[in-house]
């Protein structure tokens, strides 16, 4: 499989692009579990933390999510541009197809997440008064971390899986074989 000088460059940005959007999620769930105590179908705050110090928590949360939105957007438009390279190896290469499977659930996913992020995004850096008790904050920040921050998980374990797909290559035609079938 040869590439090309720019789909080498858009196959870069794919990766740095993923990174980043890991990364934003790991900060994201790290600060957003900092303050909360996870309990069964609930999440409440510790003991230690007052309004100031949610408000805080909700601020920075915002700020990863840009840099979580802005590895997402990335990462798909890189994929978009790859894919119609990409699809002409389904066949021989079995571990690009099963990646892009992953892929595609992860996008998905995330989807959902990028709504929450930009909603609360949205409110938080175009809004002088910012109470934690505010109907948005309430409504946007504990919908988004407490009902659908499990989906970050999912992201995680397709992205790792991706990452052993590319490792170990499964499902990888040998050479004489793929020629053959042509």
């Amino acid at each position: 499989m040869k590439l090309k000088t720019y789909q080498k460059i858009f196959l870069c940005l794919l990766s740095i692009g993923v990174v980043i959007w890991i990364g934003g999620s790991i900060v994201q769930t790290s600060i957003a579990y900092d303050i909360f105590e996870p309990k069964i179908n609930a999440i409440s705050f510790r003991y230690w933390v007052n309004d100031n110090l949610a408000l805080w928590t909700v601020r920075h949360f915002s700020v990863g999510s840009l840099y979580t939105n802005f590895g997402f957007l990335l990462a798909l438009i890189s994929s978009i541009v790859l894919f119609p390279y990409l699809k002409s190896h389904f066949k021989s290469e079995g571990w690009i197809f099963m990646s892009y499977v992953l892929f595609s659930i992860a996008v998905l996913s995330q989807l959902i997440l990028f709504y929450w992020d930009t909603r609360l995004g949205l409110y938080v850096f175009f809004n002088s008064n910012l109470n934690y008790y505010s109907n948005e904050i309430q409504n946007f920040f504990h919908r988004r971390f407490a009902k659908f921050n499990f989906l970050i998980v999912y992201n995680w374990l397709a992205f790792f899986t991706i990452i052993t797909f590319l490792i170990f290559q499964p499902l990888k035609r040998p050479k004489n074989e793929a020629e053959g079938n042509i």
